[in-house]
């Protein structure tokens, strides 16, 4: 999903968005087209294993969305039904942790029923992972899951010193900036519970002559940069002032065409070269693997054919030397590409 400056991003507003942009602008969205039929292969068999049920429609939509900024996108995917009661049908958010994906949003008061329209992505991550605003609600990573943000300590903090510090640091910006990028930080350190010795400790590390602790003393600050790296690109992403950087995976620059992906996607994750993969090693690991593929393969300009070649070759109905007599470059497209993936793929 893509990130724009200001507030939350409705999930609606992508797809209408992309529907809207396409006349104009068909090349640009046809990985968008792609990344988003990805997802609905992907949602279908996590759908019928969450719900139990088979038989149901598929997810009216599904969207891959990147929580974590890793270049390894989560599924957040919407079923519709009459009358739907948020067991079978509403909104599913499936996230890749250890072995499995799990779904995040079941245990949430409601979350399967928020109107499309209201469920956007927040400027601001909390442990590693972007908070998403579900109407009135703001949900944030705890470590294993999604929980409502308010549930989330807070801390009160004494901010004279760290403001001072950070608006000399800021001080070649505009004034008005400025005073809303430092106090949005602020604001933020405390609902995310920093403590007064680290934010006097952060504070300190923005003047001259800062000595950058060693030891396990180090290994804490690292801890806390990240922590206050995180703060002050949200609140550049709240004020306008930047975007959150897209996980970034070394692929191909070629043009795509849009694809179909069911018949990859089915073989790929049964191949035992997939499967059995030192970093893969469970289905899902391999579905997660599986979809990266998906979508980095095309950017080296493999088209339809050879997509259902490689599902071919994934079904072990083809040999290698097959498949070089009828496209010698896929092959090697198909090898940058799980270079590309396994160098980012998630440890268990």
């Amino acid at each position: 999903m893509r990130l724009f400056s200001r507030g939350a991003i409705a999930l609606v507003m992508l797809v209408a968005c992309l529907g809207a942009a396409r006349a104009q602008q068909q090349q640009e969205n046809i990985p968008w087209e792609n990344s988003m039929a990805i997802a609905q292969k992907m949602a279908q068999g996590l759908l019928e294993r969450q719900t139990g049920s088979q038989g149901l429609p598929p997810a009216s939509f599904a969207i891959e969305v990147d929580l974590n900024l890793d270049g390894l996108p989560e599924i957040f995917a919407y079923r519709a039904a009459p009358g739907c009661d948020g067991v079978n049908c509403g909104n599913f958010l499936f996230i890749l942790e250890g072995d499995s994906y799990h779904e995040v949003l079941g245990d949430i008061p409601g979350a399967r029923l928020v109107p499309q329209d209201k469920i956007g992505l927040s400027a601001f991550k909390r442990n590693g992972f972007l908070e998403i605003q579900l109407d009135k609600m703001t949900i944030a990573w705890d470590g294993t899951r999604y929980v409502d943000a308010s549930t989330f300590p807070a801390s009160s903090l004494d901010g004279a010193a760290f403001v001072a510090a950070c608006e000399k640091y800021r001080s070649g910006q505009q004034p008005e900036s400025v005073t809303a990028a430092c106090q949005c930080q602020f604001n933020r350190f405390q609902q995310i519970d920093l403590k007064q010795a680290d934010l006097d400790s952060y504070a300190a590390s923005l003047g001259e002559n800062f000595q950058y602790p060693t030891g396990e003393k180090g290994d804490a600050w690292v801890v806390l940069s990240k922590t206050a790296e995180d703060v002050v690109t949200g609140c550049d992403v709240a004020i306008g002032k930047s975007q959150w950087p897209p996980g970034y995976l070394v692929h191909g620059d070629q043009p795509q065409v849009k694809l179909d992906f069911g018949s990859f996607l089915d073989a790929c994750p049964r191949q035992d070269f997939i499967l059995t993969n030192h970093k893969t090693g469970t289905p899902d690991r391999a579905l997660a693997l599986c979809g990266c593929l998906s979508r980095e393969i095309p950017t080296y300009g493999v088209g339809q054919e050879g997509m259902d070649l490689l599902a071919q070759y994934y079904r072990d109905e083809v040999s290698d030397a097959d498949v070089d007599t009828q496209d010698a470059e896929l092959l090697g497209a198909h090898d940058k590409a799980s270079e590309a993936c396994l160098s980012a793929f998630p440890a268990k």
